[in-house]
């Protein structure tokens, strides 16, 4: 694929992760954006980390693993072989899209104790994807040096 198409593709990407992420900003909005295309909400998650602990752990640990996909799939595209670097508009996805840090040795129990725990705290927040929740959680436990 052409380089030119390529740096295109990852700046209209980070616009429109960024302008989504704007609509999050402030207060919850009264109906959460792609609502209609989630299976769960925040509050199906906080029943299974009160009553079905396996259920809520599966959940964080595939949502995990998709960060994971996500995060080496953007970071691929990191320096694509001519200038100008895009290192900046990299690491702004990669922000955006992660934006946590785990340490080495944390559990997926460990994990899963987080997001319940963040759900448990922000009741007025649990009708949002948890989806988008779950990095939030993560990243209030485990911030990146230097992040925002």
């Amino acid at each position: 694929m052409d380089l030119g198409i390529m740096r295109a593709m990852l700046a209209v990407g980070t616009i429109l992760l960024a302008g989504t992420l704007q609509a999050f900003a402030g207060d919850v909005p009264k109906k959460p954006l792609f609502s209609e295309k989630t299976f769960f909400t925040g509050n199906d998650v906080y029943q299974w980390c009160q009553y079905d602990k396996a259920s809520a752990q599966t959940y964080v640990g595939g949502m995990y693993d998709m960060s994971v996909h996500g995060a080496f799939a953007i970071d691929r595209m990191r320096h694509l072989g001519a200038e100008p670097d895009n290192g900046f508009e990299v690491d702004f996805a990669l922000e955006e899209f992660v934006g946590f840090c785990m340490p080495e040795r944390a559990t997926l129990e460990q994990m899963t104790d987080v997001f319940c725990a963040h759900l448990r705290n922000k009741p007025a927040k649990r009708d949002w994807p948890p989806a988008l929740m779950l990095k939030d959680a993560l990243k209030d436990a485990w911030p990146c040096p230097g992040s925002k």
